[in-house]
């Protein structure tokens, strides 16, 4: 269960080129272990898949890398609009030298933005546990996905890889409806 978990949680962030791409796959390989309990609670039905059913599984995708992006840019607003930094390209020097003390210095990292900087952390840890939130949400919702359906089809792109392509044409097609 957990393999499938983080399948799912992979290739949904593949495709993302976000600021804090990384952070939250690291957060979601954490709470892994609660959506793993949530998933166990659910009695497996072993029913054929339908074109409604990877319809519904694809919007659940589109809608959380939507969140995604939108959270992405809160967090690039608040780096831009954060006087310690000064501009973004600081923010991405300290965070490139960051928790490595020689370049930390190399730098002349002030105290004024370490603060800043552990700011930025706070808030984006915060955004992530949001987007993780949304996400189980989204699959809970039996009205939108439910769990019962997010399993089985995460299951069958587990022992089906082929199948992934099918759910990339539902995204797509889905997406080129969108106004």
């Amino acid at each position: 269960m957990k393999q499938l978990i983080i399948y799912t949680i992979t290739t949904q962030f593949l495709n993302l080129g976000h600021l804090f791409k990384k952070a939250v796959f690291i957060f979601a390989l954490i709470s892994m272990s609660s959506a793993a309990k949530v998933c166990a609670q659910v009695e497996d039905k072993v029913v054929e898949l339908t074109d409604l059913d990877w319809s519904k599984y694809a919007k659940v995708e589109i809608m959380t890398s939507e969140f995604l992006a939108k959270k992405s840019e809160e967090l690039k607003e608040i780096i831009k609009g954060n006087a310690a930094f000064g501009s973004g390209a600081r923010y991405n020097t300290i965070k490139a030298a960051w928790g490595n003390a020689s370049k930390e210095a190399g730098i002349k990292l002030t105290e004024e933005e370490r603060a800043a900087f552990v700011k930025i952390i706070e808030v984006q840890d915060s955004l992530q546990q949001v987007v993780v939130t949304y996400q189980a949400g989204l699959i809970q919702d039996e009205n939108i996905l439910g769990i019962a359906l997010y399993q089985q089809i995460s299951e069958e792109l587990k022992n089906n890889p082929a199948m992934r392509v099918k759910l990339d044409q539902e995204v797509t097609k889905l997406k080129k409806k969108k106004p």
